[in-house]
């Protein structure tokens, strides 16, 4: 009996919703449990009456700009932007900053574990620093590509994964929080793919744990958590019949004991695993009222009281739709315009009662000018909704991707294409004033900033084929004495966008022919292999014969001996 009171006890705690009440850790407030994006505080409801309590635009550069999803402490946040990082307090003062090793690309999903941040930069990088001291810890080997995945931390462990430009390359990897050395690195040989856009979730399960991820291959796979070992992996296209990519995270819901995730041509996915990490049983609804038409999915869902909430773009408007977690079927869906709405739906509970049915307000952006906060409100009787404007932003007007993220004062955050930031709650309606841009770098920062700049490392590839690297680390400019004229001395920029593509040839040789963007001002690339120089060429391209086995070649922008660029290093296997 004592055992039975335990188990209810156990599972009447991961029925309630895990949201941190002082801190949003991640996109979305993943954390592998229930209730990820959902947020106890009562967030503002009011549209007359709501505005930014501040907002700041980060960069000065002219155009759109993009910021990374926001890390949300009790007194701090921390937000990317390009390759600065930038620590504020509650009131958006800048506390201080960091230069990062490389920028960030379009969508700069980093991570928390309350000591330091994970953030997924440029050429496949992970760099980790500390919280409070603002200082570098390590950062990763490069993987190649763009780093566009949610990165998930869980147990000591952080994962995350690349692509390329069109997601037909990349990997998934994982390495050591503490150290940031790489455990493993997966790839699917026979449908290889890149991840975009897309995250990962832990599963505990009677045999152990296994970490869940998809890619634009609309593959799911279930992968040891520490290992280099596949446990299942599952095509989706064989349960719709319909091929599509996966630019979405995976949620899990206790109360259903399932995992939840979409595909962009519409689908809507409920997954239960077996008890050794197998997909045992998959449902599925379409997000549309009939297949045809066109459809776009690229939002996480989110699950309360029974209900899953997801966004998505359909018959030429954007849609949120409210499904049955039991049955998956469509209770409603609500659509506005002809605006795409790609963020994953923020659920706030902070007004549910009994008595009103557990009411809660979904909040999300959407895809186009102004970029501002729209919201339904919906309870567990509710078969219909409209979509509510809650603000738009007056004089930053831009497109917008992002999600929204809460704290526990019910503060929504978010930016939109602008390259703004805004803090946005109840009782400052008229506070639609853009502060002067923050300082992005370290000669601009005002004098009680705290910089630590740090020195890239030098990024190495990973083993595959056709495999894309963009390293977008330049050199730093030359520096001279205060009261002198610089020098212009041109210092070439390192090759990028380097492709391998290998051909078996007979008796064990291989044909392995490289491509490359010239660094900028190179008239040439220079090529070593294991530091002896094969060659030094004018064109773009170089055939090598090799044999099995895994090799390093270096390659360098190049004017002169003594005007060279770092070597943009790859590393591949050839069998």
């Amino acid at each position: 009996m004592k055992r039975i009171v335990c188990l209810l006890l156990i599972v009447t705690l991961f029925l309630i919703p895990c949201s941190s009440a002082s801190a949003w850790t991640c996109f979305r407030n993943e954390e592998g449990r229930s209730g990820a994006n959902t947020i106890q505080a009562a967030t503002p409801i009011d549209t007359n009456t709501t505005g930014p309590r501040w907002k700041k635009r980060f960069s000065k550069s002219m155009g759109p700009v993009m910021n990374s999803t926001p890390v949300i402490t009790e007194k701090n946040i921390y937000i990317v932007s390009k390759n600065v990082l930038y620590k504020t307090d509650k009131e958006g003062t800048v506390l201080s900053t960091l230069q990062l090793c490389a920028s960030m690309n379009s969508m700069c999903h980093m991570a928390s574990d309350r000591k330091n941040l994970y953030i997924p930069l440029g050429g496949g990088l992970l760099q980790c620093v500390d919280m409070n001291t603002m200082t570098s810890v390590w950062t990763s080997e490069s993987f190649g590509g763009q780093s566009l995945t949610t990165v998930y931390i869980h147990n000591g462990l952080v994962y995350a994964g690349t692509t390329n430009g069109d997601g037909t390359e990349g990997y998934y990897y994982c390495v050591g929080a503490e150290d940031g050395k790489t455990r493993w690195s997966y790839q699917n040989e026979t449908y290889p793919c890149g991840y975009y856009w897309s995250g990962a979730v832990s599963a505990t399960l009677p045999a152990g744990e296994c970490l869940l991820f998809g890619g634009d291959n609309g593959i799911l796979v279930s992968h040891s958590l520490a290992s280099d070992q596949v446990y299942d992996t599952l095509d989706l296209s064989s349960i719709t019949g319909s091929k599509g990519k996966i630019r979405a995270g995976i949620t899990y819901d206790a109360a259903s004991d399932a995992f939840y995730t979409t595909s962009n041509n519409g689908y809507l996915y409920q997954i239960r695993m077996g008890e050794k990490g197998n997909f045992d049983m998959v449902n599925f609804v379409f997000l549309g009222d009939s297949i045809g038409k066109t459809v776009n999915c690229t939002s996480t869902p989110t699950i309360y009281n029974g209900r899953i909430y997801v966004c998505s773009y359909y018959d030429n408007a954007g849609r949120i739709s409210v499904i049955d977690a039991d049955t998956m079927h469509t209770i409603y869906a609500a659509t506005t315009g002809t605006a795409d709405i790609k963020s994953s739906p923020l659920v706030s509970t902070g007004y549910a009662t009994e008595e009103n049915h557990h009411r809660v307000y979904v909040y999300f952006t959407q895809n186009t000018v102004p970029g501002g906060i729209y919201y339904i409100e919906d309870s567990s009787v509710t078969e219909s909704a409209d979509i509510k404007t809650l603000y738009e932003p007056k004089n930053n007007p831009q497109f917008c991707l992002h999600s929204l993220a809460a704290d526990a004062e019910g503060t929504l955050y978010y930016s939109n294409d602008s390259g703004t930031f805004f803090a946005v709650h109840e009782g400052f309606a008229s506070g639609d004033i853009l502060p002067p841009p923050s300082p992005t770098t370290p000669a601009d920062l005002p004098a009680d900033s705290t910089v630590s700049p740090v020195t890239p490392a030098d990024p190495t590839g990973k083993p595959g084929t056709s495999t894309v690297f963009s390293p977008s680390l330049t050199p730093d400019p030359q520096q001279t004495p205060p009261g002198t004229t610089p020098k212009k001395k041109i210092r070439p920029g390192k090759p990028s966008r380097i492709r391998i593509i290998k051909k078996k040839k007979h008796r064990g040789k291989y044909k392995v022919t490289l491509s490359w963007k010239k660094g900028n001002h190179s008239k040439k690339t220079q090529i070593k292999i294991k530091g002896k120089k094969l060659k030094t060429v004018s064109v773009s391209k170089y055939t090598l014969s090799l044999k099995k086995g895994v090799h390093t070649i270096l390659l360098y922008g190049y004017i002169s001996p003594s005007q060279k660029s770092s070597a943009a290093r790859i590393r591949f296997r050839v069998s």
